[in-house]
C-alpha cells in the first residue's frame, strides 16, 4: 500500500485489469488529477465486485451484498460506500473541485477495499499452503530446519 504522498506502484494478488485501474488512480493522484483519482477509484472498487460475482444492482446494493457475502469486514464495507460517494461526486457532473488531501484519502479507502477483497485472502491462503506443505514433508524437514538454527515451532 502507498503512503501518503507516495505512488501506489503496484496492487499484489489482484487481478491484472483491477490492478491496472488502481496503478492508473495513484497515477492521476500524483499528478494532482483528483477528479480523475477519485473517479478511477469509484470504478476500481465496481470492477472487484463484478469480479467476486456481484454483478446485480447498482454500486450501493454490490457493496452491500459483499458485505454480506462475508468478503468485506464492516468497517471496509463503509470505507468502500465512502469511494462510491466521492465517485459519484465527479461521475454524476457535480464539478466542484475535488481537495487533493480528499482525494488521498478515498484512494486509501480503495486500497482497504483491494486488500480485504484480494490481498488478505491470498496472504492467508498463500501461509495454509506453506502450512501444508510443512505438515506434508514431514517430520525431517523440520529437524532439517531446526538444525540450521531455526525454530522448530
Amino acid at each position: 500500500m502507498a503512503s501518503p504522498g507516495e505512488v501506489q506502484q503496484d496492487v499484489p494478488r489482484c487481478p491484472c485489469a483491477i490492478e491496472s485501474l488502481a496503478v492508473e488512480a495513484h497515477d492521476c493522484l500524483a499528478i494532482m488529477a483528483d477528479r480523475a483519482a477519485v473517479a478511477l477509484a469509484r470504478a476500481v472498487v465496481e470492477a472487484s465486485a463484478k469480479e467476486k460475482g456481484v454483478t446485480r444492482g447498482s454500486l450501493i446494493a454490490k457493496i452491500d451484498e459483499l458485505h454480506q457475502l462475508g468478503l468485506l469486514r464492516g468497517h471496509i464495507k463503509e470505507a468502500a460506500h465512502e469511494v462510491r460517494f466521492g465517485g459519484n461526486e465527479v461521475a454524476h457532473g457535480d464539478l466542484s473541485p475535488v481537495d487533493h488531501e480528499a482525494a488521498e484519502e478515498i484512494l486509501t479507502l480503495m486500497d482497504e477495499v483491494l486488500n480485504d477483497l484480494f490481498q488478505s485472502p491470498a496472504r492467508v491462503a498463500r501461509a495454509r499452503q506453506r502450512r501444508l506443505e510443512r505438515s506434508q514433508a514431514g517430520p525431517e524437514s523440520v529437524n532439517a530446519t531446526a538444525s540450521e538454527g531455526q525454530p522448530s515451532t
